[in-house]
């Protein structure tokens, strides 16, 4: 019987040892790799975020002006239009000098009530699943601004999927292999990024700005438009100040007033060298107003494996 025992608590002790190994290891594949995307009680009635006001009319004119134009004009129609949508993300991003692989993730987002605690942008629901690479297929995540104490739900691919975890979107653990964490995802993010970065850079002096008719992306129809620094620094009110991106590519939906593709590239690091892709993110297979639920933002959802 003695024996017995002891066999029973050792069975005992190895099944913790493993569970407990493949929490921790469940824990750091996460977060490797969580994307850039109900913000909960509504407390008062809906109102428009503001959208950043134009250049000065008596301003010298800038070669930046017609992409700004756009932008604020597609963050008005976003706002006014859009409350929710799908899509397939992808993208690619820089993190500490190294290119990492192309992600495909599905992306479900829904938006919230504009209250005085959420800022300008509206609050954000976000659901990431990876598609691929294989390796990360099946990953899933869930950011809800305003809930979770902010964190966001995880759970690793395959059999480590068993696990999930709650972590801080800018702690150290989730933004390793990530640019940016999880809060700046979504469209209504990027447009505000462009202006801000546009009405900056306008600022700082001229920049070289082409547009290229008929591109596509996704079998839809866009306009091109690459904005080009000759210099990675410039002087404002006699301060020496950097540049973002030497390069960056902005692919605009028309017909929908929506950017679906956005990539920078900074300064090759050889004389005559390529220039180096600093972030890409395109939105595939784009769909607005999809009737998006509090559901598809809970991991509870049965649909999902948390």
């Amino acid at each position: 019987m003695a024996r017995q025992g002891h066999r029973v608590w050792a069975a005992r002790l190895v099944t913790l040892a493993i569970l407990l190994a493949v929490t921790s290891i469940s824990a750091y594949w996460v977060w490797r790799s969580i994307a850039l995307g109900p913000s909960g009680t509504l407390v008062q009635a809906p109102e428009v975020p503001k959208v950043p006001v134009e250049n000065d009319a008596t301003a010298v004119p800038h070669e930046l002006d017609p992409l700004l134009d756009f932008a604020r004009k597609a963050l008005q129609n976003h706002i006014e239009k859009h409350q929710d949508y799908t899509a397939v993300l992808v993208k690619r991003e820089n993190v500490g000098g190294k290119l990492t692989p192309e992600c495909k993730m599905a992306l479900k987002l829904m938006y919230g009530v504009v209250t005085d605690e959420a800022g300008p942008s509206r609050p954000v629901s976000a659901y990431l699943k990876s598609l691929e690479p294989k390796s990360q297929a099946g990953r899933e995540v869930i950011w809800v601004q305003g809930r979770n104490d902010g964190k966001i739900t995880a759970h690793e691919a395959g059999l480590l999927g068993m696990v999930s975890v709650d972590l801080m979107p800018e702690s150290r653990l989730a933004m390793i292999g990530n640019r940016y964490p999880i809060t700046e995802i979504g469209i209504e993010k990027l447009l505000r990024k462009l202006i801000e970065r546009g009405e900056r850079d306008r600022q700082m002096g001229p920049a070289s700005v082409r547009t290229v008719e008929n591109a596509e992306i996704d079998g839809r129809k866009c306009r091109l438009m690459e904005i080009e620094h000759d210099s990675p620094t410039a002087v404002v009110d006699g301060k020496t100040v950097q540049f973002e991106f030497n390069l960056a590519q902005i692919y605009i939906d028309e017909e929908q007033l929506i950017p679906l593709k956005y990539a920078s590239f900074g300064w090759p690091k050889k004389p005559n060298g390529p220039a180096e892709l600093l972030e890409e993110y395109s939105y595939l297979d784009l769909k607005f107003n999809v009737g998006l639920t509090e559901k598809d933002f809970d991991s509870t959802n049965p649909a999902y494996r948390f």
